[in-house]
């Protein structure tokens, strides 16, 4: 089993990357902070006879570590009530990968998301877009884990966290 945590935060010690390394405690993983990575945005192709794809970026390399990965984290904090943008890029260059066969069926992912004000009620879209991707794409969606945080140390200082941050660690826990 290959597990990967996708960070989306620009902070790599911040909430969201803390959640992330929580919910992995103890399981094998490794982390990758999008925000080291340059991602171009996606180009649709398919009106040209340019291929889809892009290789004067890092996303082929990311891409690389998915297709041994069986298990998905990714790790946003919310940005005007969206996901945070280098968590868009990487999500919307997945057409391109699928345009080329990439062998996404069957990948579990898990989907944790951190905000500040309301994010279970004013980021569901996060979540419904993950979702379906998955759906479209085959893979696994095992759940979201939202959490309310704001300042710098929140998540690393709760006790408590939600029952659905629970639910997605203790699924990680038994593939493992």
């Amino acid at each position: 089993m290959t597990v990967l945590l996708f960070n989306a935060s620009a902070r790599k010690q911040g909430n969201t990357a803390t959640l992330g390394e929580r919910l992995l405690t103890g399981i094998p993983h490794t982390t990758i902070h999008l925000m080291d990575h340059h991602l171009n945005f996606v180009q649709d192709n398919r009106d040209t006879d340019r291929p889809q794809a892009d290789s004067t970026d890092d996303y082929e390399t990311l891409m690389t570590k998915v297709a041994v990965a069986s298990d998905i984290v990714l790790a946003t904090p919310v940005y005007w009530y969206d996901m945070a943008a280098p968590l868009k890029v990487f999500m919307d260059r997945w057409f391109d990968s699928y345009t080329n066969g990439f062998p996404f069926q069957g990948k579990r992912v898990y989907l944790l998301v951190v905000g500040a004000d309301q994010p279970e009620i004013k980021a569901a879209g996060i979540a419904n877009a993950i979702r379906y991707s998955c759906e479209w794409l085959k893979m696994d969606f095992r759940g979201v884990a939202t959490v309310t945080a704001d300042g710098p140390n929140d998540v690393a200082e709760m006790r408590t966290l939600p029952a659905s941050f629970d639910a997605l660690r203790l699924n990680l826990k038994k593939i493992v």
